[in-house]
């Protein structure tokens, strides 16, 4: 039976590949022959004797007139939807127009509109598309949507005030004819381009979680430090914590806490992790991670929410400032 409802969902889906779907078919499903009909009427015939009936001439239809008929009809009429702008990047708004997006400033390390001028020039490379910059923008052709004959304007405009870069895009020339199918161009480039660049930031932002993090200890305060901001290092924490022998019982990331029950590890688990071992009563505990900025602090606690002690704080600060280096622990 299972095998029977196998084949019988592959050749749907056969089928269904073969169809097209809204965005390439631009035309009506049924045919046309509508278009050939003409009204055809014959003189009510009336047989001897009787007299023809009056008729009420208020429901006859009228000839069409030439600017009625002069529209797009039939075969010509594109049944496509418009394309819409679609805010693919994390942070990104859609302007008021709907004519390009807002791009926010997010990192620090550079400006957000030479990073935009960046992440356009990789796009264009990675589709092999003919391009040049000019001034505050750029022109390409249309290879990124299949069409490379076509020629496409970006501009980037930045506003200090909302700390964001807004990114325009347009058809250049009259090459289109009709403004549904500028308007698709367009929209169409603008996600494609927003689409490589959110996958160009996920990569970075990849790579930037399997690097190593500092963490250090701050005996005074009773805390641990770590190098990083809030988001990379409750990633972090997640991802280690199981492999250290604790077992999460509940986690709150909006308030930066983690309830843990610690069980340990056998000695040879240590050596084979290459860790130090961290010997503290196993028991319930509760890990807070605090937002510092560019920096983040961990604070321990007992079920009872009393701070642990400074000897099982300097423990924990000994093996998780090894595991917080190791890259392939996260793997």
């Amino acid at each position: 039976m299972k095998t029977k409802k196998m084949v019988m969902g592959l050749l749907a889906l056969s089928v269904l590949a073969g169809c097209s779907n809204p965005e390439t078919r631009t035309q009506a499903n049924r045919g046309f022959d509508y278009q050939d009909a003409t009204l055809r009427t014959t003189p009510l015939l009336i047989p001897a004797g009787l007299e023809a009936p009056n008729f009420n001439n208020e429901y006859v239809i009228p000839k069409p007139t030439a600017a009625a008929v002069s529209g797009v009809v039939g075969k010509n009429m594109d049944i496509r939807p418009p394309t819409q702008v679609l805010p693919l990047v994390r942070g990104t708004e859609v302007l008021d127009n709907g004519s390009g997006l807002w791009f926010y400033q997010q990192r620090l390390d550079q400006p957000l509109e030479q990073e935009l001028n960046q992440a356009l020039e990789a796009f264009f490379k990675g589709q092999k598309a003919e391009y040049s910059q000019i001034g505050q923008g750029w022109r390409s052709d249309g290879k990124a949507i299949g069409n490379a004959g076509q020629q496409f304007s970006w501009q980037l405009l930045p506003d200090a005030v909302r700390r964001a870069v807004a990114v325009q895009v347009s058809v250049d020339g009259e090459n289109t004819a009709l403004a549904q199918d500028r308007q698709r161009a367009e929209a169409s480039m603008l996600n494609a381009f927003s689409l490589s660049y959110q996958r160009e930031l996920t990569q970075q932002q990849n790579l930037l979680d399997r690097s190593p993090i500092k963490l250090t200890l701050d005996q005074a305060q009773g805390r641990l430090l770590v190098a990083e901001g809030y988001d990379r290092s409750w990633k972090r924490l997640i991802t280690l914590l199981p492999k250290l022998g604790f077992d999460l019982t509940n986690r709150q990331q909006a308030l930066g806490y983690v309830d843990v029950e610690y069980d340990g590890l056998s000695k040879g688990k240590w050596r084979d992790l290459g860790l130090p071992m961290l010997d503290i009563p196993e028991q319930q505990y509760r890990i807070q991670l605090g937002d510092l900025g560019e920096q983040s602090s961990i604070t321990l606690s007992d079920k009872n929410k009393t701070p642990v002690s400074a000897d099982i704080l300097s423990k924990v600060a000994n093996t998780f400032a090894d595991a917080f280096q190791r890259t392939d622990l996260i793997r």
